[in-house]
């Protein structure tokens, strides 16, 4: 019994196309409903928290799910201050760890997620040089 209870609520194959479909149904949202301005945030916000999740997760691989609760935390926090750019940033960081952690099968929502943030990297770079 327990065994077939595992497989109706731990279904890898299910879990990766429910992420991809949240990830495109996320991006799109965004893009029709927020100004460009937010959309750029929006990516830029997630480009630089994944490359600090990764690097994290470089030095500490065990890690993962500390990670994952950190940008869950994150999240809340963010839904409580109706804060919307980090939000939606937020939720995607979280599906592409969980992509992440299921490997191959899930790699679709990491793609629809890394052209979202490829689309803006020239404008994290254009921050960081106007920061410095």
């Amino acid at each position: 019994m327990l065994e077939v209870l595992k497989t109706l609520f731990n279904n890898p194959d299910r879990e990766a196309k429910r992420l991809t479909r949240d990830a495109s149904t996320i991006i799109d949202s965004a893009t029709k409903s927020f100004p460009v301005d937010r959309v750029r945030d929006i990516a830029i916000m997630t480009l630089e928290s994944l490359t600090e999740a990764r690097a994290h997760l470089d030095k500490h691989e065990q890690s993962r799910d500390q990670i994952l609760y950190r940008f869950q935390q994150l999240h809340g926090e963010a839904r409580r201050r109706m804060d919307q750019v980090a939000l939606t940033a937020y939720t995607l960081i979280i599906i592409r760890l969980r992509a992440e952690a299921l490997g191959d099968i899930a790699d679709s929502a990491g793609e629809v997620i890394d052209e979202f943030t490829g689309q803006w990297a020239h404008a994290a770079g254009e921050k960081q040089s106007a920061s410095i």
